[in-house]
């Protein structure tokens, strides 16, 4: 399960710099420059913390597996690089053994399960379309 914790951990492990930015366009990215990178926030649009939780689990998927665009990228490599963050953040830290665990105890709607993993629940529905539409796991067993 995904804990802050662990994210900040990686971030003073790797020397990435996690900084507000109130005038940043959207609730966080991931920017890199040179070998440096940094997690901006946007504070005024993150209103809960689910949706900081939810955010910087996103944004570690971009540090794990580097998939950063620029800003005007082409719109299909800009999606590619957030499928690549989202599965690597969804592999790490919303496996199937996990969510299996939470069905068993009673979370079987997303928004239990949201409330379980304590994410937005978005981001719950897209871990399960990523898990059984791209990896054929069948949590009906």
């Amino acid at each position: 399960m995904f804990q802050l914790s662990d994210f900040y951990g990686y971030c003073k492990q790797n020397d990435v710099d996690v900084m507000p930015f109130a005038m940043l366009p959207r609730a966080a990215c991931t920017v890199r420059d040179g070998q440096n990178y940094a997690v901006v926030l946007n504070f005024k649009r993150l209103h809960t913390v689910r949706q900081m939780r939810t955010a910087m689990l996103h944004e570690s998927g971009h540090l794990h597996t580097g998939a950063l665009h620029k800003v005007d990228s082409p719109f299909q490599l800009v999606e590619q690089n957030e499928y690549r963050a989202d599965a690597d953040a969804f592999r790490r830290c919303l496996p199937p053994e996990e969510i299996r665990t939470a069905i068993r105890a009673g979370y079987t709607e997303p928004w239990q399960l949201a409330e379980y993993f304590d994410l937005d629940e978005d981001y719950i529905k897209k871990a399960l379309h990523y898990w059984t539409q791209c990896r054929g796991v069948d949590f009906n067993q």
